[in-house]
């Protein structure tokens, strides 16, 4: 069983340095098990309110995000992958060169991601599955400091080599820096959603984005 979302085509990718140019200070690495709960809480902070009953259903959203992580953490699926940006945090322990080499943990994990195969159009002959993200998250006091796209050219990469030059991603219509950053980073619109669902029950429509990806 393995420690890490991981795919046997891609085992235990190794932690990405920062940039050269030296404005990124995050490394990317494959989630373990250690990390659960900081990943429960950055997910849940990214994509819940903690205002009026979502303060009240906290815990529980954040204990089911965690065990969903937990159990797709100790999934044999093929071509499922989780990566994290980490902060290494003081100095590295004696006899290692790198907090991220430690078994103690000395990092802080402030985002994350997730790649797995999914069929986009799902009616069309064939049923093609192709690299999807999702859970794109980073927390509050790291937001815009470049890890987000640190850990969407990870996947890129990990994607090229799992053999697809198309990645997919879904982003509700009306978050706009999420947009911005995927437009940035080269996304453009695949498809718009259709149908009753939104307009009945006053939700923002999921804008599909397709990256046609090559090695850079």
């Amino acid at each position: 069983m393995n420690s890490s979302f991981t795919s046997p085509t891609h085992p235990h990718p190794p932690a990405s340095e920062p940039s050269s140019g030296g404005a990124s200070r995050f490394f990317i690495r494959a989630a373990q098990a250690k990390d659960l709960s900081s990943l429960a809480e950055i997910l849940v902070d990214s994509f819940h309110s903690r205002e009026g009953l979502g303060g009240w259903l906290y815990p529980i959203l954040r204990l089911g995000i965690h065990e969903d992580l937990r159990a797709r953490l100790r999934s044999n699926s093929c071509h499922c992958i989780c990566l994290v940006a980490v902060v290494p945090q003081g100095e590295p322990p004696c006899g290692y060169e790198s907090a991220l080499d430690s078994p103690s943990g000395n990092c802080e994990i402030v985002g994350t991601v997730e790649m797995a195969l999914r069929c986009i159009n799902p009616w069309t002959l064939g049923m093609t599955q192709f690299p999807y993200l999702s859970n794109l998250a980073i927390g509050a006091p790291y937001r815009r400091q470049g890890g987000a796209s640190q850990l969407l050219q990870a996947c890129e990469g990990i994607a090229l080599d799992w053999g697809f030059q198309d990645l997919y991603l879904h982003v509700l219509e009306n978050n706009r820096p999420a947009r911005r950053l995927y437009y940035k980073e080269g996304y453009r619109i695949h498809s718009i959603e259709s149908g009753w669902s939104p307009w009945c029950f006053g939700q923002p429509k999921r804008i599909l984005l397709h990256k046609a990806l090559t090695r850079r």
